[in-house]
């Protein structure tokens, strides 16, 4: 029996009306991947967090009597919380309560199978609850604070200090994995790089198709589903026709937290190293949906340092699309984005020549 949810969402942008519907839309989806039944939504709108519950005290006292009536056990808060924001909703809700960060987490722990995307995943969960622990552990001192003329550092002062050494040194150890790992991969990268052939990298939202292409154009076989998040660790082959590298890399998702994309650095490593990055839309997308994953991914490459002149546009599932890629699709991003693109079907391989012909162009003015 599935674990019983509430998502809970709250609005600050309060003449949005187009995109929190989609942003809310795409997190049930994700706490539905977490493995929750999602049971009802709870959506505030104010101009600013109350800054110890995120939500308005009278809300929070309401959702907490909701909370046992109806037999909830999980509370996934679309927006990231403070440490703080957490530890006070957890004793005032008394059932686990999750936000973004930590939802996107345990969808990426369901498919982290090899070795990197385990310590990736390790060491983003850690950073995330170091700050936590000092804060539940903190709190629970000051209630057990000894009274004056007792021992001023006692044995949960101790132990206090001993959980938050142990969780450094973890995080230092898995960071010192990553850093040999991420040696490796940086000396495999340039030995490519030295081959003389160009390295394309696909990215993009989660669901875009970016796997199913990436067999499409190199003739692999990698895992395809309609999970989120089943390709955790890059994936590398040459082009069927040989003399292109692709690399098929992390799906993103809307809202993605930056510090929990830092955690990923191998595969940024792959992204920064491709000559050219194909970024992978679903063009049977809402237009609403498709303009925010664009704009989702656009700031993330960005923020890795990759140039636009670098990315080019496959709007895949050209054959799910049908009149709304003419229509509506094509004219909407070229207005919006300064991007070349191509419309393409992975599983039909509907202009897949065309795409590589654009990779060859665009590696070769770049060159």
């Amino acid at each position: 029996m599935a674990t019983r949810a509430f998502v809970v969402m709250l609005r600050t942008k309060v003449h949005d009306h187009i995109e929190w519907p989609v942003e809310l839309a795409e997190f049930r989806q994700l706490v539905g991947a977490a493995g929750f039944e999602v049971v009802d939504n709870i959506i505030q709108t104010r101009i600013h967090r109350h800054s110890a519950y995120l939500l308005g005290k009278g809300r929070v006292e309401d959702l907490a009597q909701r909370v046992v009536t109806e037999q909830i056990e999980v509370v996934a808060i679309y927006n990231v919380l403070t440490s703080m924001q957490k530890y006070k909703l957890q004793k005032l809700l008394r059932c686990d309560v999750l936000d973004r960060y930590e939802v996107v987490l345990q969808v990426f722990e369901k498919e982290a199978r090899d070795r990197v995307s385990q310590l990736q995943l390790e060491l983003a969960r850690l950073q995330k609850s170091y700050p936590f622990i000092k804060v539940a552990v903190g709190e629970r001192l000051k209630r057990e604070k000894p009274s004056r003329g007792e021992a001023s550092r006692g044995g949960g002062e101790y132990a206090y200090h001993s959980k938050l050494q142990l969780v450094r040194k973890r995080i230092a150890k898995v960071k010192s994995e990553l850093s040999k790992l991420r040696r490796e991969n940086k000396s495999r990268l340039r030995a490519r790089r030295k081959l003389g052939i160009p390295m394309v990298c696909l990215v993009g939202c989660y669901n875009a198709g970016k796997t199913s292409l990436f067999n499409a154009l190199t003739g692999a076989e990698k895992e395809v589903s309609e999970r989120p998040f089943t390709t955790l660790a890059s994936k590398v082959s040459h082009a069927s026709n040989p003399g292109v590298f692709f690399v098929d890399t992390i799906g993103f998702a809307l809202g993605l937290d930056p510090s929990l994309i830092s955690a990923f650095q191998l595969n940024l490593d792959d992204m920064r190293a491709s000559d050219v990055i194909v970024l992978v839309v679903d063009a049977a997308d809402d237009i609403i949906l498709l303009r925010m994953k664009i704009h989702s991914v656009l700031n993330i490459l960005d923020a890795t340092g990759i140039e636009r002149r670098r990315i080019i546009l496959a709007l895949n599932k050209a054959d799910l699309a049908g009149t709304q890629l003419a229509e509506q699709v094509i004219p909407f991003i070229e207005k919006q984005f300064d991007l070349e693109w191509v419309a393409v079907s992975a599983a039909t391989g509907y202009n897949l020549s065309e795409l590589e012909l654009l990779i060859r162009r665009r590696y070769a003015s770049l060159a």
